[in-house]
């Protein structure tokens, strides 16, 4: 099989990086609001592209079925336009392989995600953000040794872009629709012991957010 370039490290080095480096910058922003913070629960769902995809022997893929998912962010505002948080999501669902006849339900499958946001304030209603952070697999032990999970459930590094409407409910309150994509890439001890060579996972996310603030 032909071995991919992991071209993906060198992108999260660099983005992670600038992330790093805008959030400094923003920090230094003048007015930055004192003591603003925000906590927020998201409940929506993602999708995710293959994991595995073999297109030379038996024409097969290996992919997590849509997963439902609830998200926990807490951050502060550091100026009017910008602000920082840490995120953590939760998605859970069956992991499928699909080939030529049908597709089947292989095993429970279990992603977290941690990651740290820089977010941007474009309008009042509108906010975009970037992020950095890592995505955990986590596969359920009954039958997991039958599976790509057998070796190990990898922790790999992990770079996003997200955008979010919002309308406040009163001073503390606000309800949001999140949209957001992220990239990471997966390989496990199983997949390199059968010379599967490294891939890219593409995730979209979509969720119904609910914010509360310390109202300044």
């Amino acid at each position: 099989m032909v071995r991919r370039s992991t071209w993906i490290g060198l992108l999260i080095r660099r983005r992670g990086g600038a992330l790093a480096l805008g959030l400094a910058l923003a920090a230094a922003q003048p007015g930055a609001a004192a003591a603003q913070v925000f906590v927020e629960l998201g409940v929506g769902a993602a999708w995710s592209s293959n994991l595995v995809r073999d297109t030379i022997a038996d024409g097969f893929t290996v992919q997590p079925a849509l997963a439902p998912t609830l998200g926990l962010s807490v951050g502060t505002v550091l100026s009017p336009k910008y602000e920082v948080a840490a995120d953590v999501r939760w998605a859970r669902s069956n992991l499928q392989l699909n080939d030529d006849q049908a597709s089947r339900n292989i095993i429970p499958l279990t992603v977290w995600t941690g990651t740290v946001s820089l977010r941007w304030r474009l309008k009042p209603w509108a906010l975009a953000q970037a992020k950095i952070g890592a995505v955990k697999y986590k596969a359920a032990e009954e039958g997991r040794q039958a599976t790509l999970f057998r070796g190990d459930q990898p922790l790999e590094a992990a770079v996003g872009l997200g955008a979010r409407v919002e309308y406040p409910v009163g001073r503390r309150w606000a309800v949001g629709f999140d949209v957001g994509w992220d990239l990471h890439r997966f390989i496990t001890q199983a997949l390199s012991e059968d010379e599967f060579s490294t891939g890219t996972v593409h995730r979209v996310s979509v969720a119904a957010t609910l914010r509360w603030r310390n109202a300044q």
